[in-house]
C-alpha cells in the first residue's frame, strides 16, 4: 500500500506552504462575502414571521396612540388621560399617530410587504384604520397601544410579574368573561381580550397572525359587500369581527393552540385570578385592564391589580350600529282541559239528571190544564 510522504527538498515545501496560505486567504474572503451577503438581507428584509433573534431582551419603551387629530385638537378629557401615560411612564417615549402618520409609518415599515400598505392605504374607515394600526406598530416596534380614552394606573415597568420578565414577550389582558354564563348583547364570544391596552415586543407571532387574518377579513367583507376596500361599511359587529378584539381573541386562541399543540379555548382560562404565562404570552385576569366595569367579576380601579382604567367613550359607536336580532314571538300555548277526577264526573252526571227530571216534571204540568181543557170539550158536544 503506498503512502505518501512530504517531499523532502526545499522547494517543494515552499509550494505546499504558498498553496495553503492562498486556500487560507481565499476562505477568508468567501467567508466575508457570505456574511456581507447576510448583513445586506437582513437590513433590506423585515420579517413578518417570529424570530427569536429579533426580540430584545426587554420590551421597548414606547407608548402608542391613536387620534384623529393632533394633540392640540383632542378634548380636555382625552388630554388629560394622556398626560397620565406620560407622568408615571416618565421613561417611556410617547407618540400619537394620527391619520397622516399612520400612512407614513405602514408605507415605510412594511414596504417589503405591498399587500399591508395596499390594504391599509385604500381602508377609509376610522376605526377598521384605528384597529388595524395598532397591530402594525406593534409588530413593527413593540411596546405599549393603549386607546386614548385610557388612564395609565400603574408603572409599565410594574406589568409584568418578576418571575414572568425573563419569558414573556406579549402581554394581554381580560375584557370580559361569560364565566359560563350569557352573554350581552353586544359581546361575541364567552371571553374576550382587551385591545384597548397591549404590551408587546416586536415581531412576534401572534400579532403576525392577527395582522394577516385583518387581511383577509377585510377582503373578505369587501366581497360580501360587493365593493372595494375603499368603500366597505362595517356594522358594529362586523368591526369585532374583522378588525376588533373578537378578531384579535380568535388570533391569540389560534397562537395559543399552535404552540400548545392543544386545542385551546376560552376554557382553559375562564375565570382567571392571577396571571398566566403561557409559551411567552402572559394573560392578565380581567382586574388589570377591565376594572370598573359591571360584569365578568371586574373589581375597582383603584384596587392593586388594575394597571389601566378604560373610560369607554366608544366614539366610534355612532357609526356602526349594533344589528338588532328580532326576537321570535312565540304563540301562548292554549291551555288544554284538565282532566276530571272519577268522583267529579259522577257529581256532575248525578246533578245532569236532576236538571233533567226538573224539566221532565215542568213538561208534564204544562201539559195536565190542556189535557182538563179537552176533556171539558168533549162532555159539552156530547
Amino acid at each position: 500500500m503506498a503512502v505518501w510522504t512530504p517531499p523532502s527538498d526545499a522547494k517543494s515545501s515552499r509550494l505546499l506552504f504558498i498553496y495553503c496560505v492562498i486556500s487560507t486567504i481565499f476562505c477568508l474572503r468567501f467567508i466575508n462575502i457570505a456574511k456581507h451577503n447576510s448583513d445586506v438581507c437582513d437590513q433590506s428584509y423585515v420579517p413578518l414571521a417570529y424570530n427569536a433573534s429579533f426580540t430584545p431582551s426587554q420590551f421597548p419603551k414606547k407608548i402608542w396612540q391613536t387620534s384623529k387629530t393632533s394633540p392640540a385638537g383632542l378634548e380636555e378629557l382625552d388630554r388629560k388621560a394622556i398626560l397620565t401615560w406620560v407622568k408615571i411612564n416618565q421613561k417611556h417615549r410617547y407618540e400619537i399617530i394620527t391619520q397622516h402618520t399612520a400612512e407614513s409609518y405602514v408605507r415605510e415599515k412594511f414596504a417589503h410587504r405591498q399587500d399591508i400598505v395596499e390594504v391599509f392605504m385604500d381602508l377609509q374607515d376610522p376605526i377598521l384604520r384605528a384597529d388595524l394600526i395598532r397591530y402594525l406598530v406593534l409588530l413593527g416596534d413593540g411596546g405599549v397601544y393603549s386607546d386614548i380614552d385610557t388612564r395609565s394606573l400603574k408603572p409599565i415597568e410594574d406589568w409584568v410579574p418578576s418571575a414572568y420578565r425573563k419569558d414573556a414577550n406579549l402581554v394581554i389582558g381580560v375584557e370580559y368573561d361569560t364565566l359560563g354564563g350569557g352573554r350581552w348583547v353586544d359581546w361575541t364570544l364567552d371571553l374576550q381580550f382587551a385591545t384597548w391596552a397591549i404590551l408587546a415586543k416586536p415581531g412576534h407571532l401572534f400579532l403576525e397572525i392577527t395582522v394577516e387574518r385583518v387581511i383577509e377579513r377585510l377582503r373578505r367583507l369587501a366581497f360580501k359587500q360587493e365593493r372595494a376596500i375603499s368603500q366597505v361599511r362595517a356594522s358594529y359587529h362586523e368591526v369585532l369581527e374583522t378588525t376588533g378584539p373578537s378578531l384579535f381573541t380568535m388570533a391569540v386562541f389560534e397562537g395559543l393552540s399552535y404552540v400548545t399543540g392543544t386545542n385551546f379555548t376560552h376554557l382553559n382560562i375562564s375565570g382567571l385570578a392571577e396571571p398566566r404565562l403561557v409559551g411567552d404570552v402572559l394573560i392578565l385576569p380581567i382586574n388589570a385592564f377591565g376594572s370598573g366595569q359591571a360584569h365578568s367579576n371586574s373589581g375597582s380601579p383603584e384596587s392593586d391589580t388594575a394597571l389601566v382604567h378604560h373610560l369607554f367613550k366608544g366614539s366610534w359607536k355612532g357609526d356602526h350600529k349594533i344589528e338588532q336580532q328580532k326576537p321570535e314571538i312565540k304563540k301562548p300555548e292554549e291551555k288544554k282541559p284538565e282532566e276530571k277526577k272519577p268522583e267529579e264526573k259522577k257529581q256532575e252526571e248525578k246533578k245532569q239528571e236532576k236538571e233533567e227530571k226538573k224539566q221532565e216534571e215542568k213538561k208534564s204540568e204544562e201539559k195536565k190544564p190542556e189535557e182538563k181543557k179537552s176533556e171539558e170539550k168533549k162532555s159539552e158536544g156530547s
